[in-house]
């Protein structure tokens, strides 16, 4: 009974140092991955929408929203701060709004998915 008992904690405590260790390995890859810029862009007759994501390998980000129509209306937004990604989840600190920002990420070729539990975006590498 005492062996066993010895095995299993010593089984679970393997699979615990694995589970750890492919977290650190997956945000690793993640973190590789991210650096350029990233565009997802909408237009239809009325209107185009735009936004740019740009993450440097020093840990910073940027980003960039633009929004026009046919009846003259434009807006434009900017943000930007500093970024960490931990366990495969994006977490941004904006310098200008004193906010932070959480996304689940997974990047997969040219493509970056982002969810915030309500929303995702899917947006494609430019850079």
């Amino acid at each position: 009974m005492k062996t066993l008992l010895k095995k299993s904690l010593l089984l679970s405590l393997l699979f615990l140092c694995v589970g750890l260790t492919s977290c650190e390995d997956e945000d690793w890859r993640l973190e590789n991955e991210i650096v350029g810029s990233w565009s997802w862009y909408y237009e239809d007759r009325e209107l185009y929408e735009e936004i740019t994501y740009n993450f440097t390998p020093e840990g910073k980000w940027s980003y960039l929203y633009i929004y026009e129509d046919i009846y003259g209306r434009y807006n434009s937004e900017v943000d930007g701060g500093y970024y960490s990604i931990v366990n495969g989840e994006l977490q941004m600190y904006s310098n200008f709004f004193n906010t932070h920002y959480r996304y689940d990420v997974d990047i997969h070729g040219r493509r970056m998915f982002l969810w915030d539990g309500e929303y995702e975006y899917e947006l494609e590498r430019i850079r």
